[in-house]
């Protein structure tokens, strides 16, 4: 499902603009696929949270299928019989995306209540260290091909997209129940790290809600409006992709670290690092005009996108009775603020030029660096004013 993914929204922005999309709609585009996510992800967590994830990744992955064939007809049309694509066409593509996201809300969820139950404490950061190594180490893998692909033929990163998500659907019909804990009842569960101070853990939870939902905000700028401003200035929808595989690189390094290594837990700075260095990374994107300059923007991102997904996650399931609904708010954080970042970025491109995005972006940093400081401190403040 990773590879597919990654394919698929690395190649969107060139597959959209060569099917006469403009700025606006490849924001959309992916706001749409995400908001579809969002709104079902609440429908399903609060629904159909009773249902077994071997029958909702199915179901998922099935009509994700189908909402892809769609769009891969849609291009197919477009580019074979009406050149430079017509309006409905490009709201049908952003309606296919909007039913693929919806779907997804079966999926990711799911997939993860499945991978991380019968575990706690530092098997629990072990287990979500796993999963997050598998996902985005297949993610290293997809944009490089995405880019190449939508180089040499707009329908090849929907056709790989299609091919991918058969083979998904295989494998979870060859999964059974039992297929991802199967480990929990070979070692004793470590409970340990589970005598802490639920006042800490609310702290930290929302710092890490804050700083996840930044960096989408940001990915979604960076994934959707400088892919047309990288063209722009050069460079080919190949080199796009192996910006965003360095990117899945440090993501996949910075995720399995953080899963093997607990020194993090209950750290208050590297929280508050990550909006810095995320700033930094958009920076460089406003400023820089050669490959050299892009590079490190997305090392940084990676890295600290990596940091933020993993800590929100560990601090969401760590000492939850419920975890589906843990994993629903981690899913609706990010879907919120790629929602935000791709949907404002394209509109921001299109109105008032290609730089306001990133701009719009750090503005948002710094008013999540400024709610974490809140987050952290007023505890503290409160408590001072009582003692005095």
């Amino acid at each position: 499902m990773a590879i597919g993914l990654s394919v698929l929204w690395t190649a969107m922005p060139f597959i959209v603009r060569n099917i006469g999309g403009t700025e606006q709609h490849v924001g959309y585009i992916w706001a749409a696929n995400m908001l579809g996510y969002l709104v079902c992800l609440l429908l399903a967590a609060s629904m159909l949270g009773h249902l077994a994830p071997r029958h909702t990744t199915r179901a998922a992955a099935a009509v994700m299928l189908l909402a892809t064939l769609g769009m891969a007809a849609v291009v197919y049309y477009t580019i074979g019989f009406c050149e430079g694509g017509r309006p409905l066409l490009i709201w049908t593509m952003i309606g296919g995306a909007t039913l693929a996201g919806a779907a997804m809300s079966l999926f990711w969820p799911f997939l993860m209540t499945w991978v991380s139950s019968d575990y706690e404490g530092t098997l629990l950061n072990r287990r979500l260290g796993a999963y997050n190594g598998m996902w985005s180490f297949a993610s290293i893998m997809g944009p490089l091909i995405g880019g190449v692909l939508v180089e040499m033929n707009t329908l090849g990163p929907i056709a790989a997209g299609v091919v991918f998500l058969v083979i998904c659907f295989i494998l979870l019909c060859l999964a059974h129940d039992r297929s991802a804990g199967a480990a929990a009842s070979a070692e004793g569960v470590d409970r340990l790290e589970t005598c802490f101070d639920r006042e800490v853990l609310l702290r930290f939870k929302w710092m890490a809600r804050i700083a996840l939902f930044c960096s989408w905000v940001g990915l979604g700028v960076s994934r959707s409006q400088f892919a047309l401003l990288f063209t722009n200035l050069g460079f080919s929808e190949t080199e796009f992709g192996v910006l965003v595989t360095l990117f899945g690189v440090c993501n996949f390094l910075v995720l399995t670290s953080a899963g093997r290594f607990a020194v993090w837990h209950f750290k208050t700075l590297p929280l508050l690092g990550l909006q810095v260095v995320l700033g930094l990374s958009l920076l460089l994107m406003i400023h820089g005009r050669t490959l050299w300059a892009f590079v490190p923007a997305f090392v940084v991102m990676g890295s600290a996108f990596g940091f933020a997904y993993s800590s929100h996650l560990y601090y969401g399931a760590c000492g939850s009775k419920k975890r589906s609904t843990e994993m629903a708010i981690h899913e609706a954080t990010i879907s919120l603020g790629v929602i935000i970042g791709s949907g404002t970025g394209g509109y921001l491109s299109w109105r008032y030029g290609a730089y306001s995005p990133y701009w719009f972006a750090i503005i948002v940093l710094a008013i999540g660096l400024l709610a974490q400081l809140v987050v952290y401190a007023g505890p503290r403040i409160r408590r001072a004013g009582r003692g005095a």
